[in-house]
């Protein structure tokens, strides 16, 4: 016996289904990026990714807030994790140098225990150079290297444009080889 009755209609995106499709999504194309940037700034995995989730339930908390005529939503979830950065660590406790030991998660090709501990040293070398720049700088450069955001993007989340953040980028890795030769 066939069943005539009209099928149930389609259920109607809601719009809390709606911010999760998206944030699932930026999620996937951005999360690595966002934790790499704020991995750069915390002295443990574990802290990275417990802020990198915060960031994200931020962004699902708060999409109705997010224009996508302002901005690309890498930039908005970029701007969340500088403020969720901000807000994690109070003023007192925030230190511009993050412990070598603590970045064992980071990838390291290196084929052999003496070649990972020349890595190390090299790493150590630029963190210990990076604490001696300004904030502007660190910034600047963390976004592009850390986070690998393109320089325009980098410049959009900083409020500046493409030539000023290829401006700022060029001179900080200049005082930053400045440092590392002394």
């Amino acid at each position: 016996m066939v069943d005539r009755r009209d099928p149930p209609a389609p259920t109607e995106a809601t719009p809390e289904s709606t911010a999760q499709t998206h944030c699932r999504q930026w999620y996937h194309a951005h999360g690595q990026a966002i934790y790499s940037y704020l991995r750069f700034h915390l002295s443990s995995p574990d802290e990275a990714e417990d802020l990198t989730a915060d960031v994200f339930l931020r962004a699902l908390r708060r999409f109705d807030r997010f224009d996508p005529s302002i901005g690309s939503p890498k930039a908005w979830l970029f701007r969340i994790a500088q403020n969720a950065l901000r807000d994690h660590q109070p003023q007192s406790r925030r230190r511009p140098v993050v412990p070598i030991g603590s970045f064992r998660d980071l990838k390291c090709e290196a084929p052999s225990p003496e070649e990972r501990v020349l890595w190390e040293e090299q790493v150590g070398r630029l963190l210990t150079a990076m604490a001696e720049l300004s904030s502007n700088d660190r910034q600047i450069i963390t976004l592009c290297y850390g986070a690998e955001l393109p320089v325009t993007e980098a410049g959009e989340l900083l409020g500046l444009n493409a030539t000023a953040a290829r401006t700022r980028l060029w001179r900080a890795l200049g005082r930053l080889r400045k440092v590392l030769v002394q």
